[in-house]
């Protein structure tokens, strides 16, 4: 009986093997049916759960599968399958958006395969979708940089099966960045032999692709016969994530051709494909051809969600937090490579050493052994202390990097998604000839814009701070100026949630506090009960003397959705980022609280919180009076 099953296996195997690459659920199904009914090895059964992962349309079923895989190679201790299930991880990742995981799997798995030649074929899969992971956050030098290792690679060994995708891969991050003439000598390249070797997925990925650039070079007539055709090739592969991309291309083309009905079907049938598999790429680009496309028709409400469904899934994309994971992981990948060519080159050392040591005991006997040994350890303490302190420099300077980044995309998010907001309001006021409203929407602007440079001058300081050229400098400043430029930035933001934002100081008194980092924990107090209280709700901020501590007590108070007691015991962790969606969708880092008791502290201030799930939330300062 286990033979049978195993000549069944390899006869099925081959059968998909022709192509491979492709998302194919029939033969996905057909896996399943064999793993549920039949017993199987273990190797067999990772080898099912390989094809059944491949083959799969949905992004999440892929990772199920490549998960379930990964598990089954640590229990039989499989390099090869380790390889491929991350492999299979990544590509999930990447579809359903989430570029981060996927290039952790990714560099594990090219961990795994550099230098072994048996897995050489695999490492040249893991090149080309790391190239992909790049194309898609919208880095294509990195993405042309592994694109390039894998063609050479391909093309050394010629195999043709592998170098067609890859050259279509590189031909689309040529056409990203506008050389459109070295994307189609790369198309044409790769024809004849997705051709040769009968890769009709390929053919109809390199059919749309060099549509585009058709489109781009003013032929959009035959742009969108060609993408037509792409997509009845697609539809009997199911693979809904080219099906969704090419449906908001069309969509593209015919908004450039004033169709804007036809424009508005098209990008609407993408954007429900899309939503269907979770792919957010597709999603974030649907929602804002469809932002334009309402914009142009009138209606600006329906373009105003769309605009803000965009923001969402760019912001999950592709924003400053990913762009520097993204990079931090090559970095730990290439400083991974690194060491093992130092340990190589030490290794190699140690070897030779041994060598000339036995020579000298077979010269100087005793005393010459017992030099080079002293010579030797002190040679290797030596390098080791540097490698040390290269190594603490490094990671300082990375978590110096890592936290002013951090700052920047935290308090920069709310004053510039304000901004973006106004300028599409005051374009449609323009084309309606509102002279009037609009020139209240360009007052708005102008003062966002000087609430923006000052603190854009905030975070400058910060910067300094940062690199040890900028002193804790506290001074005596009227908290409610303090506070009032704090209110003053959140203004419009409120507004445009309808939530009543009040200032009360009780009487005017002084603080003694850095005016720079104080200013960061009204603003992101602040920032928190905007975000967490409903539309219509309530924020206030009140100020008094607590004269028996001789301090200034501020309170920051709203009624909006609490905080869950697990939740409310670990805001203090500074280790800890707890990140929340707001009432209206509004994205973060959880960053924000870390920076609110880091300059608490260094304002020799105090910090209580107060919460009540569903009923509101007090954040309580303490700071010293002049």
């Amino acid at each position: 009986m286990h033979n049978t099953i195993s000549v069944g296996l390899i006869i099925i195997y081959a059968f998909f093997a022709f192509e491979a690459r492709s998302q194919n659920q029939s033969k996905a199904d057909s896996i399943r049916v064999i793993i549920e009914s039949q017993k199987l090895s273990l190797n067999e059964e990772m080898e099912a759960y390989y094809w059944l992962s491949t083959y799969s349309s949905s992004p999440e079923e892929e990772l199920e599968y490549g998960k379930e895989l990964l598990e089954l190679a640590g229990q039989s201790n499989s390099k090869e399958y380790r390889i491929k299930s991350n492999l299979r991880i990544g590509i999930a990742h990447r579809l359903m958006g989430n570029l981060s995981l996927a290039l952790a799997s990714l560099f594990e798995s090219a961990n795994d395969a550099l230098g072994v030649k048996e897995f050489e074929h695999l490492l040249t899969d893991v090149y080309l979708e790391i190239s992909s992971c790049y194309t898609q956050n919208g880095d294509s030098d990195n993405a042309l940089l592994y694109g390039a290792k894998t063609v050479d690679f391909l093309r050394t060994i010629g195999n043709k099966e592998r170098l067609g995708p890859s050259l279509l891969n590189i031909g689309y991050d040529y056409y990203l960045i506008g050389n459109y003439d070295s994307a189609m000598a790369y198309y044409n390249e790769s024809e004849p032999i997705l051709q040769e070797v009968g890769m009709t997925l390929g053919l109809a990925y390199l059919i749309g692709n060099r549509a585009l650039v058709y489109w781009k070079k003013g032929k959009p007539q035959k742009a969108q016969e060609d993408l037509f055709i792409a997509i009845d090739m697609l539809k009997k592969f199911d693979d809904r994530y080219a099906m969704a991309d090419y449906y908001n291309q069309l969509g593209n083309i015919f908004l450039e051709e004033n169709k804007q009905q036809k424009a508005l079907d098209y990008t609407i049938k993408g954007l429900e494909m899309a939503e269907s598999e979770g792919m957010k790429e597709q999603i974030r680009d649907a929602s804002y051809l469809l932002f334009v496309l309402y914009q142009k028709v009138g209606d600006y409400k329906t373009a105003i969600a769309y605009q803000a469904q965009h923001n969402a899934y760019k912001d999950s994309i592709q924003n400053i937090e990913t762009t520097q994971k993204l990079a931090n992981l090559r970095t730990r990948f290439e400083v991974g490579q690194k060491q093992a060519e130092v340990d190589l080159l030490l290794e190699q050392k140690r070897n030779n050493q041994i060598v000339m040591i036995t020579g000298v005991i077979i010269l100087f006997i005793v005393m010459g052994l017992s030099i080079l040994i002293y010579s030797y350890s002190k040679s290797k303490i030596k390098l080791s202390k540097q490698l040390e302190e290269r190594k603490d420099a490094l990671v300082a300077s990375n978590n110096s990097k890592d936290k002013f980044f951090s700052i920047i995309s935290h308090d920069l998010r709310a004053p510039v998604g304000n901004l973006s907001g106004l300028m599409s309001v005051t374009k449609c006021l323009r084309d309606e000839g509102k002279s009037d409203q609009m020139a209240e929407a360009l007052d708005k602007m102008e003062n966002s814009v000087d609430r923006l440079v000052k603190l854009l001058d905030n975070l400058l300081r910060w910067a300094l701070q940062q690199r040890g050229h900028f002193p804790y400098a506290p001074e005596s400043l009227s908290i409610k100026d303090v506070l009032s430029e704090a209110t003053d930035m959140f203004a419009d933001i409120a507004e445009a949630k309808k939530i009543d934002l009040e200032l009360h100081v009780k009487e005017e008194f002084n603080v003694f506090i850095d005016k720079n980092t104080t200013s960061t924990i009204f603003r992101n107090l602040l920032n928190n009960a905007i975000k967490f209280t409903p539309i219509g709700g309530q924020v206030c901020v009140l100020a008094k003397k607590d004269l028996e501590n001789k301090t200034a007590k501020i309170e920051f108070i709203d009624n909006g959705v609490g905080i869950p007691n697990d939740k409310l015991k670990i805001l203090s962790d500074l280790n800890s980022t707890i990140s929340t969606r707001g009432t209206s969708g509004e994205t973060g880092h959880g960053l924000g609280l870390q920076l609110v008791y880091d300059f608490i502290e260094l304002n020799k201030g105090e910090i209580e919180v107060v919460s009540e799930e569903g009923k509101g939330t007090s954040f309580i300062v303490w700071l010293p009076l002049s």
